[in-house]
Parts: structure tokens; sequence; C-alpha cells
């Protein structure tokens, strides 16, 4: 029989067209961070080094989202449909489609044979409420299905408990447990990002939920999940390992100013290494036999990074004792950032080891003490694992 359209979907209009002015932007945003690094004779691996793998990421992000809105269609014909991408077309048959779920972002139309590729619709196509009420009429809501299956799952599993009661009320603690381990995750970076204070208080807080939220899924027998399924009957603890990292990332930033970062990789490297261990040893949920738990894994690993570098800076600047060296520097120019929060920094002359210009941000009592013209002093401490920090003060 000969294929015929019945309805073809492509990108909202709109969307489209914010695509087509945002990237641009995008693209020479990052195109000028690309050369930061580059930009200074002395190629000694620092902070900006960070920018490299960053910029060419949303480069070439921005790259394919352009590409895909222009070519990006969604077609119901007769007997089939079909997806056309970037670098695909994937056609299923309806007697191939075993049924759909749905996230924020996509719709998943899945096959009945492993062997065949799902189909991922995205909701910002045009007639996406349109699409999706097709498929409620046509075929199964596998979410709605897999939450019933693995709830039973979990009730018939003797390995949660002798009773069935028992199993109940595991899953009902585990749900409650998940709930506040991310609840409290996402407070404390809530807390970091707007009133950092009491300072250890809060880092003391930040540093324990993930080492306790490990301890916990290891404990839980398998009902705490780190993936994220909508309609999952398993509770989730994610957002307890990667609010935390961002709190202490902005801790870090937001408190200590450093001077060398060349002796912060290794010990941070290692403190990621044994979260990731103790992740992954003995556990079932993520068995390198997908591509997902490659991908689940490298994003936790990066967080899990962020979080041993605010460990790492928090112990080597809060406990140092070291001898203040003094220096003074004069402020060159001064500006106030506008975001989601203001910021306030000061571009400072040259001081002995520091032989470059430097926009540094500080306080607002501070931004407002001092003029154009005026000296500050600069007190640069060795640190309790070797990384040279400083601290800037008109006293």
């Amino acid at each position: 029989m000969e294929k015929t359209t019945i309805k073809e979907y492509k990108l909202a209009r709109g969307w489209a067209l914010f695509i087509y002015l945002f990237a641009p932007v995008v693209i020479v945003l990052f195109g000028r961070l690309l050369i930061i690094p580059f930009q200074n004779s002395d190629f000694t691996p620092n902070v900006n080094w960070i920018f490299i793998p960053l910029s060419i990421a949303m480069i070439t992000f921005m790259i394919f989202g352009v590409i895909q809105a222009y070519k990006g269609r969604f077609f119901i014909q007769n007997d089939r449909i079909k997806l056309i991408g970037i670098f695909s077309i994937r056609e299923l048959k309806f007697d191939e489609i075993k049924g759909f779920t749905v996230n924020e972002q996509y719709i998943f139309v899945e096959p009945k044979n492993e062997g065949k590729k799902r189909i991922k619709i995205s909701k910002y196509f045009n007639g996406y409420s349109e699409i999706l009420l097709w498929l409620s009429q046509n075929f199964h809501d596998l979410e709605i299905q897999t939450s019933i299956d693995e709830e039973q799952e979990i009730l018939n599993n003797k390995n949660f408990g002798l009773t069935r009661e028992i199993r109940e009320e595991k899953l009902l603690k585990a749900r409650q447990t998940a709930k506040i381990l991310n609840w409290a995750a996402g407070f404390t970076m809530v807390w970091a990002l707007f009133y950092p204070t009491p300072y250890q208080l809060l880092f003391v807080t930040t540093m324990s939920i993930p080492i306790i939220t490990l301890v916990v899924t290891k404990f839980s027998g398998g009902l705490l999940k780190i993936d994220i399924k909508k309609g999952s009957a398993y509770p989730t603890i994610i957002y307890a390992l990667v609010f935390p990292p961002l709190g202490l990332l902005l801790l870090a930033f937001y408190k200590y100013d450093i001077f060398d970062y060349s002796n912060i990789w290794l010990p941070s490297l290692l403190i990621t290494a044994v979260l990731l261990f103790l992740l992954l040893i003995k556990q079932q949920e993520i068995t390198f036999k997908k591509k997902l738990d490659y991908f689940n894994v490298s994003f936790l690993a990066l967080f899990f990074f962020g979080y041993s570098y605010g460990i790492v800076i928090h112990i080597n600047c809060y406990y140092d004792n070291s001898q203040a060296e003094h220096y003074t520097a004069t402020v060159l120019d001064k500006r106030i950032g506008s975001g989601k929060s203001t910021s306030y920094y000061l571009k400072l002359s040259t001081w002995d080891k520091q032989n470059e210009i430097e926009e540094l941000s500080v306080g607002k009592h501070l931004y407002n003490r001092i003029e154009v013209g005026e000296e500050l002093n600069i007190y640069l401490r060795n640190g309790t694992l070797k990384i040279p920090w400083f601290i800037v003060s008109d006293k």
C-alpha cells in the first residue's frame, strides 16, 4: 500500500524563530570564551581551561539546534509514524508500537521489538497536544502500566520483607526518605545561593547530604534509585546527589579567591573516584549494559567533581593557619553585574606575584567603601593543602 501522510508536524514557529536568533548570539559568546585560555602565553592549567570543553560543547549544541529546527519533521501516515532528525530517519509501523511515555520535554514512542529504536517527539513541535491526543487514543500510556507493574513487583518481592504489609511500609518509608533528602538538598542550594551564612553550618550541612544519601541508598536494598523515571514506583534520590555539589561550588567561588589552581585537581579527582566507587559498589541499578548507564555515571562524576572541588577549597582555606604575605594593589575600575543576583567587581592592578590585571568579585560593603584609584590590601596565604589563596581588604 502506498504510504500517504495524514499529518505533518514541525517545530513551532515561535521556537524556531527563537533558536535562529538566539543560537548565533550564544555561538559568538562561547566563541569568545573559547579563546580566553589561549590569550595567555603561559599555558599552565588553570580555571580558565574549563572554558575550552564548555565552549566547544555549547557551540556544537547550538549548531545542532539550528539544524534540527530547520530539518526536524514528524509525520503520521496511513500505517506508520516517521521522525526526520539531523542524522537519521526513524519509522515505526502501527503494529510495531508497544505504547508511549511522556516527560517534561518529549513523547517517547516505544517499539515492541527491542531491535527497533524508539521515536522521540519534542514538546516544542507545533501541534504537540494533537500528537499526544492521537497517541492516547490509539496506544497504551506505558508509564501508568509501568508504575502499576513496578509497585506490584516491589510488593511481591520477599527480599523487601517477609510479608506484604512489611513491604508496603518499607516502600512508604523509602518514598518519605527520598522526599526529605531531595528537599533538604534543594534547600541547601538555595541557602548557598541567596544567604550563605552561617558559613560553617551551611558547609557541613551541604557536605553531609550526599554522604547520607549514599549510605541510605545502600541500606535501602534497592528501593531507592538514582535514575529519574517518570511514573516509576521506585523513589529517586538524584536531586540529593546533584544539588549539594552546586551549593559547594557556589560557596567556594563566593568565599575564597584562589591564586594558583595547580594543587586542586589531584585531591578533587581522588575524592570523586571514592564517591563513584561508593556509589557503584554492590548495586544492581547501573550495569553498564546500556548507553544510558555510561551517560548517568559521567553526569554524576561531573557533579561529584564539583562536590570534591568545594570540599578541597574549604579544607585548604578554612583551616589554613599559615602566615599571610602582605601586598597592595590599586583599584583600576569597578562595576556591578546584574543577573539572578547582584555581583560587585573590582579591577585591580598587578601586585608582586600576580603579574596580570585581574577583576575580582567582592562584597557589597567593600565595593561601596572603595573608590577607583585607591589601594587595597592583598593577604596571600599558602593554604593547608598548598593551594595558595588570598584575601582582599581595605583594612
